[in-house]
This record gives structure tokens, C-alpha cells and sequence, in this order.
């Protein structure tokens, strides 16, 4: 089963995507019952991040009552910043979109995130790549094949509005 993750996160808030990106409203419930307990990364989009980080696995996952509500562990590694890793709470939006909510608790993780992201970009000789959009593809293994490569393009394609043009990278995670 394939997790589609999109986020868009800025220092402390969420922003919303520019109308070129819409995506489809979903209608279904997510059936948490059948999320694996470790999801991996698989792709991602080239964002300082992804630039700098080998894996990133959510654990944990779990369901906020009867809500389309989940909390996670999110955790990434990187030979040059080592581990970071933080709990979050996320909610579905009718886009399909998981938003992160902030609350106080989570708010020096998510400074700490950012601060990642920041050092990041200068190990990179500053390359600006933020696009007001992040894309990150998990699965419950560690293994991408062509199929899987085939499936997120065409569910992209499906959406249309600049979706169809984007480019994924392979994650590293093992």
C-alpha cells in the first residue's frame, strides 16, 4: 500500500497551495486499520531536505479516535546531521492533504525541522527549491520498483494542474 504524503510547511504555519495545484477532493476515509506500523520513504521531490537526508520513515501511526486525524513518529537521517526526529498530529483535509497541526508542545520540534531544512539549503550553496509544495511518497518496505514509479506518475497525471510535470527522486532509504 502506497502513502502519498503533501505537506506544505513553512516556519510555524501551514500555507495553502497556489491555485495550480489543487488537488481532487477525496471522498473515501482513510482505513487506519490497515496502515503498517513503519512507512518509508520511497520518493520525494528535491527540496533541500530530500537533499540532505537518506530516509525518512513515519512509526507509530495511529488514528485520533473516530477523526481523519493521525499521529506519527517522523524520523529522517542524515550522515551530516545525524537523526532528527519528532511526534506530530496531522489532519486529512478534504483535498487529501495531511496538515500538520501545530500545538505548543510540537512547536520546538517543528522550529528544530525548519532549522534542518535551513541548514540544508546552505550546504547546498543556497539553491532556493522551495516550490510551495513537497511531495513525499511511503510504503511499507524499503523497495521502489518501475510499477511503483508508474502508479504515483499516473495518480499525478490523474490530478492534473502542474501534477502531471512532477518530478520525484528515489529516497535511499534501506
Amino acid at each position: 500500500m502506497m502513502f502519498i504524503l503533501l505537506a506544505i510547511v513553512s516556519a510555524l504555519a501551514v500555507t495553502k497551495c497556489a491555485s495550480t495545484c489543487i488537488l481532487p477532493e477525496i471522498t473515501c476515509e482513510t482505513a487506519w486499520e490497515q496502515m503498517p506500523d513503519k512507512l518509508y520513504q520511497v520518493f520525494g521531490d528535491n527540496d533541500p531536505f530530500n537533499q540532505v537526508t537518506s530516509c525518512r520513515t513515519l512509526t507509530n501511526i495511529r488514528s485520533i479516535g473516530n477523526t481523519q486525524q493521525m499521529k506519527i513518529n517522523f524520523t529522517s537521517y542524515s550522515e551530516t546531521f545525524g537523526h532528527a526526529s519528532f511526534n506530530g498530529v496531522f489532519q486529512k483535509q478534504n483535498t487529501g492533504i495531511y496538515r500538520i497541526i501545530i500545538s505548543e508542545e510540537a512547536r520546538q520540534d517543528v522550529i528544530q525541522h525548519d532549522k534542518f531544512i535551513i541548514e540544508g539549503k546552505k550546504t547546498r550553496n543556497g539553491v532556493d527549491s522551495i516550490k510551495g509544495r513537497a511531495v513525499e511518497v511511503f510504503k511499507g518496505s524499503t523497495k521502489s520498483t518501475a510499477e511503483d514509479a508508474l502508479y504515483v506518475h499516473n495518480t499525478f497525471a490523474k490530478w492534473k494542474h502542474g501534477w502531471e510535470n512532477e518530478e520525484l527522486y528515489l529516497s535511499t532509504c534501506k
